[in-house]
């Protein structure tokens, strides 16, 4: 039996490194050498028990880059190819995949990291439907965080309905918020930024934010609305993409939002909201939700980074061995773009 290590979330809730079955591709599948793994704050969501797996222990992590070194029968991929992992499995024969929305396949399969094991982890098998091409220009670093931040950003955009010269709030100046700044500001939208440090911000604007405020704790949000219709004449904004999640983050974007805004929402948490219909009903509020991304988000995101058109913040990088240590970062909230895990 093939081993290999990976760092897994136990019933306990702890991380722990184990070794593992490195289980050989069946029909349709590749297994995959992965190099690069990011550190998503959803990933935290595994830990504390809000996200639970088919099983324990599970090994951690949803965003993977590395290069295919076994194919099975009927693959669509070969040995030595660079790939993305696309991390939401899907059945590609339901209404939704035939239409391409994988991320809401109507049997639901699974997802990477989520209840299946994922890629905080030397090698993973997939499905090779969920294996992108990934050109000799983009780095594993910078794939393996585009096979999640930057899929999502490009999808919440596209369902957004973004029009050139509108305005766009982005708020959560994190690994996601970076990427939605810059699709955003690459689609013509004037971008403004709320972040939670000075340093976030000026991150912000650095890639493309044309200003934006500072909030650095949670009862600052209720300040917001009026921060925001400042910086936009008394308008408000078109646009606010909400990815934080907590009820008073959704409540300050919503009470944003110009007449007929749509409030984009991506980021969650344990908390609920609670609003008043009247409240989206007399501007005419449109509530758009996004769940991670189709497979042609993750290959457009790619090719916007192939291109030049949006790059990815790492912050830091660690061993597997890290991979505590960097999620502890982001509890902290010490970090300033992505951490990703070198693998190989």
């Amino acid at each position: 039996m093939e081993t290999m290590q990976a760092a897994q979330v136990d019933e306990d809730l702890s991380l722990n490194m184990n070794e593992v079955e490195r289980h050989s591709p069946g029909p349709g599948e590749a297994l995959v050498k992965l190099y690069s793994a990011g550190v998503c704050a959803t990933d935290l969501h595994v830990l504390e028990g809000m996200i639970q797996p088919d099983e324990y222990p599970m090994t951690v992590g949803h965003e993977g880059a590395g290069v295919v070194v076994e194919a099975g029968d009927r693959s669509t991929v070969s040995l030595g190819d660079r790939v993305a992992v696309y991390n939401k499995i899907f059945c590609g024969a339901c209404e939704q995949c035939l239409v391409g929305r994988q991320n809401i396949c109507d049997n639901e399969p699974g997802q990477f990291g989520f209840n299946l094991d994922g890629v905080y982890a030397e090698y993973i098998t997939s499905p090779s439907r969920n294996l992108v091409p990934l050109p000799d220009n983009v780095d594993f670093a910078t794939a393996s965080v585009l096979a999640c931040a930057g899929m999502t950003a490009v999808h919440a955009a596209r369902l957004s309905n973004m029009s050139v010269g509108e305005t766009a709030v982005v708020n959560g100046i994190g690994g996601v918020g970076s990427m939605v700044l810059q699709v955003a500001a690459l689609a013509g939208a004037r971008v403004l930024a709320i972040a939670d440090t000075e340093d976030k911000l000026e991150m912000a604007k650095s890639y493309g934010a044309s200003g934006g405020i500072v909030v650095p704790d949670a009862a600052g949000y209720d300040d917001v609305p009026e921060r925001i219709r400042d910086l936009t004449g008394g308008r408000g904004t078109d646009l606010f993409f909400e990815l934080v999640g907590t009820t008073r983050t959704m409540l300050a974007g919503i009470r944003s939002l110009a007449k007929h805004g749509r409030f984009v929402s991506t980021g969650y948490t344990g908390e609920s909201l609670e609003v008043h219909p009247i409240e989206f009903i007399l501007p005419e509020t449109v509530w758009v939700s996004t769940v991670a991304a189709t497979v042609l988000d993750l290959a457009d995101a790619i090719r916007l980074a192939a291109d030049g058109h949006i790059s990815v913040p790492i912050a830091a990088t660690y061993p597997l061995e890290g991979a505590a240590e960097a999620l502890d970062n982001l509890v902290q909230r010490r970090v300033l773009g992505r951490q990703v895990l070198t693998l190989a």
